[in-house]
C-alpha cells in the first residue's frame, strides 16, 4: 500500500533525523507465509496495513542499544508477536471469561475511545512489546464506533486502554508529525519518547 509505505518512510527518516536511525535494526521482510501462517494459527485478520507494514519488515532485532521503532516498544517480528498473541491466548482459554474479567476489573477506558474495555482480547496482534509484557495492538475487534486496524495499548502494566491512532498508517503518521522527546539514560546512552502516543 503507497499511503502505509509513504508513512513508514517518513517516519523512519524522521526517527533517523533525531539521530534514531532504526533501519540498520529492521529485519528483511516478512515472508508472505509466514504472515499468512500467522493468520491461521491465531484467527486473526490482519489488516491490509498491517500486511503492507511486514512487507517493508518483520519487525526488528533484539539488541538492546538499537533504537526502538515505535515510544518504548520494540517492533516485533511475525514469529515473536505469534508467541506474544499465543501467550495471552493462552491465558484466556486456562482462565475463561471469569479470571479475564477479574483482570478486566482494573482496566479502563480512557473517555471518548471506541476500545472494549477488556484486559484482553483474541483479536488483539501485537504489533510491539516494551519487554515488561506491555504491547501496542492492532484491534481487529474494536467497539462500536472504532475502526478495525486501530493501534491500542494494552496490557498487564496498562490499565487504561487507550486509541492511539485509527490505523497503523495513521499512528505512523502521528509519530512522523511528533515532537520527540529525548533523554539521556546513561552515559552515551539516549532514549526517545513520544509520550501522547503510547
Amino acid at each position: 500500500m503507497d499511503d502505509l509505505t509513504a508513512a513508514w518512510t517518513a517516519w523512519t527518516m524522521a526517527l533517523a533525523a533525531a539521530g534514531f536511525d532504526v533501519g540498520p535494526h529492521l529485519n528483511a521482510p516478512a515472508d508472505a507465509g509466514a504472515v499468512a501462517a500467522a493468520q491461521e494459527s491465531s484467527g486473526v485478520r490482519f489488516p491490509a496495513e498491517l500486511v503492507a507494514l511486514y512487507a517493508l519488515a518483520d519487525g526488528q532485532g533484539p539488541s538492546p542499544e538499537a533504537p526502538q521503532a515505535f515510544p518504548h516498544h520494540r517492533f516485533l517480528p511475525v514469529a515473536q508477536a505469534r508467541t506474544a498473541w499465543g501467550g495471552w491466548d493462552d491465558l484466556l482459554r486456562h482462565e475463561g471469561p471469569s479470571g479475564t474479567a477479574a483482570h478486566a476489573e482494573y482496566v479502563t477506558v480512557r473517555p471518548g475511545d471506541p476500545v472494549r474495555r477488556a484486559y484482553w482480547l483474541a483479536g488483539w496482534w501485537p504489533l510491539a512489546e516494551d519487554g515488561g509484557g506491555n504491547v501496542l495492538v492492532v484491534d481487529t475487534d474494536p467497539a462500536p464506533g472504532g475502526t478495525v486496524g486501530q493501534v491500542v495499548v494494552a496490557g498487564p502494566d496498562e490499565d487504561e486502554r487507550r486509541v492511539l491512532a485509527p490505523g497503523v498508517a495513521a499512528y505512523l503518521r502521528a509519530l512522523a508529525a511528533a515532537d520527540l522527546e529525548t533523554e539521556e539514560v546513561d552515559e552515551g546512552v539516549v532514549w526517545w519518547d513520544a509520550r501522547g502516543l503510547r
